[in-house]
């Protein structure tokens, strides 16, 4: 929970509306400090909101290509791992049951292709995560089978993308299993793959929703939207998660196994 506080509060539009109230409260008794953080504010989620800025956060994190048809072609992975992203309950146009968000139906719309490309068995990830206490492996599973994709194994319980790691390595590792497809987005793939070799596997990573970095010299490109400030937010997100996990090694650590989601 002190972890989900702190990243609300370290990432935009939260830690931009920060500076501007803060820069408000203190703008009787210091008044060019205080026009200075709100100026700083309002002028950061103006640029993290643009395509211009937000595209080149994206670059910037992305490490790995995609997967040409020569690799899939000469694969020796074992099995493609779906890691989640996310769904909502009470789907009204399926009859109630619960649907994948849009990034987690972007990754099964990946996965189902490079099934058929590969026709490597499947295994999606994530463990409950909202009111219905639906497990997002079972959803993720649930689409893919609507692709003609059906998914050999289900990791019902992760919460992290360390627990997606750790408890697929417990029900991989002891069928001899050690090389993986992971497939993901991909500003966080390289927090996947790290995660992914901590647990012991050796990783192919298949990332999907790949950067585009607009040109600057373009006007509307500088005009801010939810889409940009969105994109944005998950970037500076991966690059907190992968410091995080740099001063604090997963490996053996009790309080990121047992870590768990409260539901919405």
């Amino acid at each position: 929970m002190l972890r989900a506080f702190a990243s609300f509060f370290l990432l935009p539009p939260a830690a931009c509306l920060l500076l501007v109230i803060t820069g408000l409260l203190i703008l009787r008794l210091a008044t060019r400090t205080g026009v200075l953080l709100i100026a700083l504010g309002i002028f950061s989620l103006w640029l993290l909101s643009t395509p211009v800025v937000s595209s080149r956060l994206h670059a910037s994190i992305e490490h790995y290509p995609a997967l040409t048809a020569e690799q899939l072609a000469s694969t020796d992975a074992e099995v493609i791992v779906v890691l989640g992203a996310g769904h909502y309950d009470n789907a009204a146009e399926f009859a109630g049951q619960s649907a994948p968000v849009a990034a987690a139906l972007s990754r099964v719309h990946y996965a189902a292709y490079l099934h058929r490309q590969t026709g490597l068995p499947l295994m999606t990830t994530g463990g409950p995560m909202n009111r219905q206490q639906d497990v997002h492996a079972e959803v993720l599973a649930e689409a893919l089978d609507v692709y003609g994709a059906p998914v050999q194994w289900l990791e019902k319980t992760s919460a992290t993308t360390w627990q997606n790691a750790l408890f697929s390595a417990e029900i991989l590792a002891p069928q001899g299993i050690e090389k993986v497809m992971v497939v993901t987005h991909s500003y966080h793939m390289r927090r996947a793959v790290m995660l992914f070799e901590l647990a012991g596997f050796e990783v192919l990573p298949a990332p999907t929703q790949l950067s585009t970095t607009y040109p600057l010299n373009r006007l509307p490109y500088w005009l801010p939207g939810a889409e940009a400030l969105d994109l944005s937010h998950d970037v500076l997100h991966e690059y907190l998660g992968l410091l995080w996990y740099r001063l604090v090694s997963p490996v053996g650590n009790a309080s990121e196994r047992d870590l768990r989601l409260a539901p919405h």
